[in-house]
């Protein structure tokens, strides 16, 4: 398909052309509230209120999606109604023959409305009515070059009709095949889509179905308050080649995407928003599909990743990283994520968020004033939480999470070096701190806490815990809290960090416990502060915040820890060690 040509990034080329013969069932997710509203689904997940005590980030996509919903109509309004595919019983077609300026005689056809788009006045919309659906037949070019740079100006969304009863999202039904629903090419945007429901063929893996398709400077979009279900990519950001104008402003927010059977959102661009989503069967259990997957040819400016939730994935193992990036990028903000991998689903071959040069791509790769901050990822398998190309990289009050028996390593930086020939960045400065990491009892192969080298010097290290709550690592020797393989000059302070492990371990690898590490590393002054002991999690494995008593409290350091914790709690003068403060 000519739309693939342009894949970003070396690895997805070969997206398209794997598992081409399977079934087209072979992958569906075992889910059964697949078509619950948003509202009725998160309230089935709170369990991640625990997980980040006291903020509860399906409820803050419930708030982002109900925003959307009560935005008032603007400008003039266009309705259209059709009862194809999915419908309610009850619908009442319109016609293209009626005027379409009143809910009581609107046109009909989704062609004849996004065509509409042509003529509209600055802040006008479209509208489709509620317990409808519409059948595209082919790909739908949409965008207006009437908006003022950044700014949406137009809307796409739906209206409750006087014709008959409709409740429910209107469908847009895509067309078979490998085609996108809408598709903003060249110097097109301007529109916000709101409080729809689209719908993929639910055809093979990789067969090119996508939901949306932006290329070659592509502008201005917000997608809020979208279901989005069985496509093979929901969201198609490309970037084209290195002289193509880069896709800008394109937001995807509070919506709802299940049963996405390789990519849910591919590539990315300026000053791009992906922020409180819920991904419910994203990313096949191949290593090329990805429930979010940032990558382009040419540098970015400003791309935010806030507020998703990621629920398991499309097919029966997680293998690959449900996040992951491969790109270069000016600005990155990855911050109260979640990625929830089911223990049975977790495989050596998952990495929960990865933001890695691990690609044959000829481009640099970099994350360049970037923060990695209150991120959960609960069975991340082989690597919870790695970044690589990433100078003066914050990572901060971040929660790992291991219900698994896997040797998991938690957080690792960099997890590869800087590739010279290519101009990466080196990981250099890194400050990792308030991160909790912890191994629940069900461990029994080991695995390295946090582990911070291969390159670059100045690196901090503060305020961390790491706990390994089982008895056994196995045959792999003993549990490593902290692994720093570089020289002692590298790093320029390593202090209040806190390891317990019921089973053998060393504190640093290979240097034996604190007190032998310090002695190997006085004179640089490591770990005078730092503590071992029983952290008395409120309930461990679910709520991480230190009970009283815990040996976590008050042992932070002030100077070297960020100013909230992961549920946005001021840290006191006296700060505990760990994401969470009490």
């Amino acid at each position: 398909m000519v739309i693939m040509k342009f894949l970003p990034m070396g690895c997805l080329c070969l997206m398209l052309v794997a598992c081409k013969g399977e079934a087209a069932d072979s992958h569906n997710i075992s889910h059964p509230d697949i078509n619950v509203p948003i509202s009725s689904r998160l309230d089935q997940t709170a369990t991640i209120s625990a997980m980040s005590p006291e903020i509860n980030l399906t409820s803050l996509i419930a708030t982002t999606a109900s925003a959307c919903a009560a935005e008032p109509m603007r400008g003039n309004v266009y309705y259209y109604c059709d009862c194809g595919t999915g419908a309610e019983s009850r619908c009442v077609p319109g016609n293209d023959a009626n005027t379409g300026t009143s809910p009581s005689s609107p046109k009909q056809t989704i062609e004849s409305a996004t065509k509409h788009f042509s003529s509209l006045r600055v802040n006008d919309t479209v509208a489709l009515c509620k317990g409808g659906a519409f059948n595209s037949a082919g790909s739908i070019s949409i965008g207006s070059n009437r908006c003022s740079a950044g700014v949406a100006c137009n809307d796409l969304r739906e209206y409750t009709p006087t014709t008959f009863a409709g409740s429910a999202k209107p469908i847009i039904n895509n067309a078979a095949g490998e085609v996108p629903l809408f598709s903003f090419i060249g110097n097109k945007g301007g529109i916000r889509l709101l409080n729809l429901k689209l719908k993929g063929d639910g055809g093979k893996r990789g067969n090119g179905n996508h939901g949306f398709f932006f290329y070659r400077g592509a502008h201005d979009v917000t997608m809020c308050n979208l279901d989005m279900d069985a496509f093979s990519v929901a969201v198609y950001n490309e970037s084209g080649k290195t002289t193509d104008a880069a896709t800008r402003n394109i937001k995807l927010t509070g919506s709802l995407l299940t049963n996405i059977s390789a990519m849910g959102y591919l590539g990315a661009g300026d000053n791009d928003e992906i922020s409180y989503n819920y991904w419910d069967g994203s990313g096949s259990s191949t290593t090329l599909d990805h429930a979010i997957y940032l990558s382009s040819v040419k540098e970015l400016k400003n791309v935010r990743l806030i507020g998703n939730y990621v629920r398991g994935q499309y097919g029966t193992t997680c293998n690959g990283a449900p996040i992951v990036a491969h790109m270069a990028v000016d600005g990155l903000l990855v911050k109260d994520n979640v990625v929830d991998i089911a223990a049975s689903a977790a495989t050596g071959g998952c990495w929960g968020i990865a933001f890695n040069n691990f690609t044959d791509a000829p481009e640099a790769i970099y994350q360049r004033h970037a923060i990695f901050s209150g991120n959960t990822i609960k069975n991340g398998g082989n690597l919870a939480l790695t970044v690589t190309g990433c100078p003066g990289c914050v990572i901060e009050n971040n929660l790992i999470i291991s219900e698994t028996s896997l040797e998991m390593r938690g957080i690792s930086v960099a997890s590869g070096p800087a590739r010279s020939s290519k101009g990466d960045d080196a990981n250099t400065g890194n400050i990792i701190r308030n991160n909790t990491v912890w191994y629940g009892p069900n461990s029994k192969d080991g695995g390295t806490g946090i582990n911070v080298g291969i390159e670059g010097t100045g690196h901090v290290i503060a305020n961390n815990t790491v706990t390994y709550s089982a008895t056994s690592t196995g045959n792999n020797g003993p549990f490593k809290c902290y692994s720093y393989p570089l020289a002692l000059a590298s790093y320029s302070f390593i202090n209040n960090n806190h390891c317990e492990s019921a089973a053998n371990y060393f504190w640093e690898a290979g240097r034996g416990k604190l007190a032998a590490w310090k002695t190997y590393s006085a004179g640089a002054g490591f770990d005078t502060s730092s503590i071992t002991g029983n952290p008395m999690f409120m309930s461990a494995g679910s709520n991480f915040t230190p009970a009283a008593g815990s040996t976590l409290i008050g042992h932070g350091n002030a100077l070297r820890g960020p100013v909230l914790d992961m549920t946005t709690k001021t840290r006191t003068n006296l700060p505990a060690i760990g994401a969470i403060e009490p």
